[in-house]
């Protein structure tokens, strides 16, 4: 495979998306909504809505037919096509006045057609849907949209691991662990714990349990690094920890949580544990109680695991 059998894309269509995904894509209100994106323009475009957006000039470019049915229910049955100019335009006044900053000057014929990929304009409602293309300076139109909101800019899901504080084995005692074996928690560590939230695999904060919801206490602070030396590979110490379940939240919430924020709880806990060496899953165990303190009977490990 060369370069030259790649499908080729417009460089005026990428400045147009990292602009675009700056700017707020979506509007509704109580009668339907609008959305942006960067397409090529469709097939037919016969009519041009000549507009002002935002102070920005230009030409909205549509199917005649498909505006007549968009516009249906501010008719009354009339055609739109036998209505006069000045009441056209005065329908289309109002329907557009949905679309923040947008003012409909009057309509003329397409003309011709760039092919070259553009802002897209969508107007969906529950009976229809009508689709329209910007011909004009859209980079400065698009400079000019409203900027997009905070949450949806940070509307990016994680995954939040709640786990107990972690062990450090040998990498020697760690070969050797088997199914039944049983790993003792550290001394001190209550039933209803003070679990750790891990954010792919790293350290974020430190949580409370509650039946329905978990506080949380702190946020990470980066522990200091111990330069100890081994005599031997198999001395290697591997943190090795007890995932008891998992949250997803968006990176917009994680964002604004503070000390004191509560996380409800998408489901319950239960004493049954993925054991992870490194943040990687080895195998599953059980919690269990001895003599006042908590551990982990090993159920199942990897290699033991059918392929």
């Amino acid at each position: 495979m060369s370069a030259s059998s790649f499908p080729a894309a417009h460089a005026w269509e990428l400045r147009l998306q990292q602009l675009l995904s700056h700017r707020q894509r979506h509007y509704a209100d109580g009668e339907g909504q609008a959305s942006l994106s960067i397409t090529v323009p469709g097939d037919d475009l016969d009519l041009a809505m000549l507009i002002d957006w935002h102070g920005v000039p230009a030409r909205l470019l549509c199917r005649r037919q498909c505006l007549a049915q968009w516009l249906t229910p501010h008719l009354q049955e009339a055609d739109f096509a036998s209505l006069p100019a000045a009441l056209q335009l005065a329908v289309l006044q109002r329907d557009t006045s949905r679309i923040p900053g947008l003012q409909c000057l009057g309509m003329e014929p397409a003309g011709t057609i760039d092919r070259a990929p553009g802002l897209q304009v969508t107007l969906k409602n529950a009976q229809s849907l009508l689709s329209c293309w910007v011909q004009g300076d859209s980079e400065r139109l698009l400079e000019a949209m409203p900027r997009r909101p905070l949450r949806e800019r940070l509307n990016i899901l994680l995954n939040l691991s709640l786990q107990w504080r972690p062990l450090e084995l040998t990498l020697h005692d760690l070969c050797d662990l088997g199914t039944g074996d049983i790993l003792l928690l550290p001394a001190g560590t209550p039933v209803s714990p003070r679990l750790l939230g891990m954010l792919d695999g790293r350290l974020w904060a430190e949580l409370q349990l509650d039946d329905t919801h978990l506080e949380l206490v702190r946020m990470h602070d980066t522990p200091p690094v111990t330069d100890t030396a081994l005599e031997a590979l198999e001395q290697l110490p591997i943190p090795v920890s007890f995932e008891v379940g998992r949250q997803t939240l968006d990176l917009h919430t994680l964002s604004t949580l503070q000390p004191g924020a509560l996380i409800e709880l998408h489901s319950p806990l239960d004493a049954q544990v993925r054991i992870l060496a490194n943040q990687r899953c080895i195998g599953t165990g059980l919690l269990v109680q001895i003599d006042g303190r908590l551990g982990v009977r090993v159920n199942r490990l990897l290699e033991q695991q059918s392929t």
